[in-house]
């Protein structure tokens, strides 16, 4: 399979798992059992991650998005979704430790996704289930060119890598070095080139502007949205949020969506 097929069934499993993750939110208040269930694979899939036991991963993941896709309940979803899955086994096999070396943020994905749909959110759940499929293929997609396209755009990788990593610590130097291979000093002349920010201001206006696209569409609380965003601190999260929309994070809410 080309990569360019890759990417498109990748597309097409995340269009699949937004349509069942928020569906499945409109049932988890009528489902106690499925949620159960749901977070007693997520306790299975986070303890192999922290031991880097790749098989128990992989039979817990599928395990958990199969769950998530039945309990969605939409006739011949889970066929569909199935032979999606089945079609991508080769790159979901892509090397554990090459692709997955941060633990913690791959259980963080998972947990969000799963408290969303807890949570009765439909729009967070898709906007999480999408967000999770499209950041595994970028993980393996970006791991896959830093070892053989490395003369590639620098900031055009940096901006990318960006998008997909708001919700984890992000520094000038790893991401110049990593990902753009480039120095810090290049990176961040290129950043207030193109954008007119530095590459901290750049990265704080994403956050803040992906927390503000979750305000106006779900009612995740806004300590989740927060963290989903990168921020550990709710306070500074809100000061931040105020200084560039003019509002506090729960009048914006309010103001957006009446």
């Amino acid at each position: 399979m080309t990569t360019t097929e890759q990417r498109r069934l990748s597309e097409l499993r995340s269009l699949l798992e937004g349509f069942a993750a928020r569906h499945a939110a409109t049932h988890a208040a009528t489902s106690p059992e499925k949620l159960k269930q749901l977070r007693s694979i997520l306790k299975r899939l986070t303890k192999a991650l922290r031991a880097r036991d790749y098989s128990g991963f992989r039979h817990a993941d599928l395990e958990l998005h199969e769950t998530i896709v039945s309990l969605a309940d939409v006739p011949m979803l889970k066929e569909t979704w199935r032979i999606v899955w089945d079609s991508l086994r080769a790159l979901h096999k892509q090397g554990f430790d090459d692709c997955f070396p941060d633990s913690r943020t791959i259980a963080e994905e998972h947990e969000h996704l799963v408290e969303t749909i807890a949570l009765g959110d439909p729009a967070a759940a898709e906007d999480a289930a999408r967000t999770h499929v499209e950041a595994v293929w970028f993980r393996l997609a970006e791991q896959t060119k830093s070892t053989t396209e490395p003369e590639g755009d620098p900031l055009q990788r940096a901006v990318a890598h960006l998008v997909f990593r708001l919700h984890c610590p992000l520094k000038l130097t790893h991401v110049a070095s990593k990902i753009a291979f480039t120095s810090p000093g290049n990176l961040s002349r290129l950043f207030r080139q193109q954008h007119g920010l530095s590459f901290q201001a750049y990265l704080q206006r994403l956050r803040l502007e992906k927390a503000a696209e979750l305000l106006r569409t779900t009612r995740l609380p806004i300590a989740r949205i927060a963290k989903r965003v990168g921020y550990r601190d709710v306070s500074r999260f809100g000061q931040h949020f105020k200084r560039l929309f003019g509002a506090t994070p729960a009048a914006y809410r309010v103001a957006e969506q009446r």
